[in-house]
């Protein structure tokens, strides 16, 4: 190989070489650019968006995520929505929607179909935030043995609450029925906003259950037996839970107990539905206890129930 030739080589090595590091700083300037653009924000009808946060939940076609401003977004999958992670260096590889879990960061670009929701193009996600969520799903990382313990008695209570569903909607039922003179018997005690709280009780539950244990089946009926010898008493029942799970679960699992409580009530105890005020589903609002020890949380897990009286009846 002649002198010549050699050094043409060099020079054009020398060329590459630099080219790649300019590339590469542009590639870098344009993959950062790329992600200070996703933020979050409102969504509206028709707006396109790019937003990013971690899956909270999902429902068939639809996913729940959270944004960086503790937003809740509903995104909708359509026909044409991809699912990719980054594969090289612009390369993206095609990954199965079943992959987004609870726990992973995701990155959406869809348009907006009202506020809150969002008609999702694609959706893009890292293998190492997978690989997290995976192992968050798993058990894997270092998680609090106690709420393990609790959500494998919450799916095994599952069977339980599907068992009453069939009657606590027929309870529901039968409150709507009643609505009305319960509304009626509300007006009369909101106009005598004066009143004495005569007895007090608390029934605890199990985790995800709303069903009545025999201890509180018995301190249910001792309260029955109180109230009926009053005059002009009413119930107040307001339900409970701990903070495992999701806050729309808790709520409804919250409206289960103290529907339980009131159907008790009204079945064995004999009290009438006007002498019960609208049930209260609290969720996992005003804890009792702290919610970090299993013995905390089994307190927080509760109904309460109070027997009021107006003070115009009674007296001071």
């Amino acid at each position: 190989m002649s002198r010549a030739m050699r050094w043409e080589i060099c020079v054009l090595s020398m060329y590459l070489i630099n080219a790649g590091v300019v590339f590469g700083r542009t590639t870098s300037q344009q993959s950062n650019a790329s992600e200070n653009a996703y933020v979050s924000e409102s969504v509206n009808r028709g707006e396109k968006v790019k937003i990013e946060g971690v899956v909270v939940s999902r429902k068939g076609e639809i996913l729940t995520m959270r944004t960086a401003d503790s937003d809740n977004i509903q995104v909708a999958f359509t026909d044409y929505t991809r699912v990719v992670t980054p594969q090289g260096l612009f390369g993206k590889k095609q990954m199965p929607a079943s992959d987004l879990v609870p726990g992973l960061w995701i990155k959406v670009q869809g348009v907006g179909d009202s506020p809150g929701h969002v008609l999702a193009e694609s959706v893009s996600f890292s293998t190492k935030d997978l690989r997290t969520a995976h192992a968050i799903q798993a058990g894997l990382t270092p998680l609090d043995k106690e709420v393990q313990t609790n959500q494998r008695q919450t799916e095994a209570n599952v069977q339980h609450l599907q068992t009453n569903q069939q009657q606590i909607q027929t309870n529901e039922r039968q409150i709507q029925a009643n609505q009305q003179q319960i509304g009626e018997a509300n007006l009369r005690l909101s106009e005598l906003t004066d009143y004495n709280v005569k007895y007090t009780g608390s029934v605890n539950f199990p985790v995800g259950s709303v069903i009545l244990s025999a201890q509180a089946r018995s301190e249910l009926m001792q309260l029955a037996k109180n109230a009926v010898a009053l005059r002009g008493y009413f119930f107040q029942v307001k339900g409970f839970t701990d903070s495992s799970g999701g806050i729309g679960q808790n709520q409804g699992l919250s409206m289960g107990r103290a529907l339980s409580v009131i159907a008790f009530l009204e079945e064995d105890g004999n009290i009438p539905l006007t002498h019960i005020l609208t049930p209260g589903a609290m969720g996992e609002t005003h804890p009792v206890a702290s919610n970090e020890t299993a013995g905390g949380r089994a307190e927080n897990r509760r109904v309460e129930i109070e027997v009021l009286v107006s003070r115009g009846l009674t007296g001071p």
